[in-house]
């Protein structure tokens, strides 16, 4: 859907570039009922209905792969710039519809040069977010007698607990609505990349009774998340089942470790990184613990197709309530254990 055909210096390039130096400004304009998580603009598709399929970069360089303001939807695989977005958000029929509203959204005249080129912008490189990630990361400590095992233990779910997770005691918390900053304790969780690295983190701030803190969005994510997880279960070639289960949210994956103890387990952290996590190389099964709602299907039918493809198993495992998390919590392990026996009976622990 990407308009490739976009050369250098052109009207539509310019104001593209333009959009994107104000990308968050622009999804709190055109995606209203989305929200932000981390370095990204979450929303359910480009009519701005809520959901998670479609994300928005709103950090990384002005141009090139990982380019602010480059977008995708994991449900259709729709992609592009910001003049993309707009123009399927508005129902333009023109590329000149697109780049008049593109105009007034800037506040930049119609035609703001002789030579009819938009005016031009300094585009400001923006922070490595990953960075500021392996800082927040390197001051976590272990999750054992702290506020984050209250809040574990409270999902229902015990001790012991991977690496890949740590407490923070005081961790910032921005309000991007007002700029006003609090600090609470929180819950990180790694998100590793295909090389072994730390690429990003997932925080989840608590509140003194160890729930999530009453926050407008208690989760967020920073760094480079897409294409990668939370190992909860890590990776290993030798793993004779060569079983890989992934899941949306470390609550969802969690809740199945002691179930189906030979696999590996991956929490993708959204229904849109679950779509695109890149699979590695050793897995010959996959199990998909989807979340029960539509962007979380159609993500799941995404990675499955993908998986396929590839020559590799597939076996999609629904919840009964929204998340097996729930499920665990609400109706308790019996109960899950029982559902997932129905869809899945060959490989279950006994």
């Amino acid at each position: 859907m990407s308009r490739q055909h976009f050369s250098a210096g052109s009207p539509a390039r310019d104001l593209a570039m333009q959009l994107a130096e104000r990308v968050e400004a622009f999804c709190r304009t055109y995606l209203s009922n989305g929200h932000r998580s981390g370095g990204y603009w979450i929303v359910g598709d480009t009519g701005n209905t809520k959901g998670s399929s479609l994300f928005v970069r709103l950090t990384g360089p002005a141009h090139g792969q990982g380019a602010r303001g480059k977008w995708q939807d994991a449900a259709t695989g729709e992609h592009g710039d910001l003049l993309d977005l707009l123009s399927a958000r508005e129902g333009h029929r023109s590329l000149a519809e697109t780049l008049a509203e593109a105009r007034r959204f800037l506040g930049n005249p119609a035609v703001a040069a002789k030579d009819g080129y938009a005016s031009g912008t300094q585009f400001v490189a923006r922070t490595d977010t990953s960075a500021i990630a392996r800082r927040i990361w390197a001051d976590g400590r272990s999750l054992s007698g702290t506020l984050v095992e209250t809040y574990l233990r409270s999902r229902k779910l015990e001790p012991p607990y991977p690496a890949d997770l740590r407490f923070h005691p005081r961790l910032e918390y921005r309000d991007h609505e007002t700029n006003e900053i609090t600090f609470h304790p929180a819950l990180l969780a790694a998100v590793i990349d295909a090389s072994g690295g730390l690429s990003g983190i997932q925080r989840c701030w608590l509140a003194s009774n160890g729930r999530k803190a009453v926050l407008d969005d208690p989760r967020r994510s920073l760094g480079h998340i897409h294409g990668h997880g939370v190992w909860l279960r890590h990776d290993d070639p030798a793993c004779p089942t060569r079983t890989l289960l992934i899941g949306e949210g470390v609550e969802t994956v969690l809740s199945l470790a002691a179930i189906l103890p030979s696999a590996g387990m991956v929490a993708a952290l959204s229904a849109s990184h679950l779509a695109g996590f890149i699979l590695p190389g050793w897995v010959r099964y996959l199990l998909i613990a989807r979340d029960n709602d539509p962007a979380g299907l159609r993500a799941a039918r995404k990675l499955a197709s993908r998986a396929v493809e590839s020559g590799i198993g597939v076996s999609l495992l629904r919840p009964v309530l929204k998340d097996f998390n729930a499920d665990l919590r609400l109706l308790g392990r019996d109960v899950l254990v029982a559902n997932l026996r129905r869809q899945w009976p060959e490989w279950l622990a006994a």
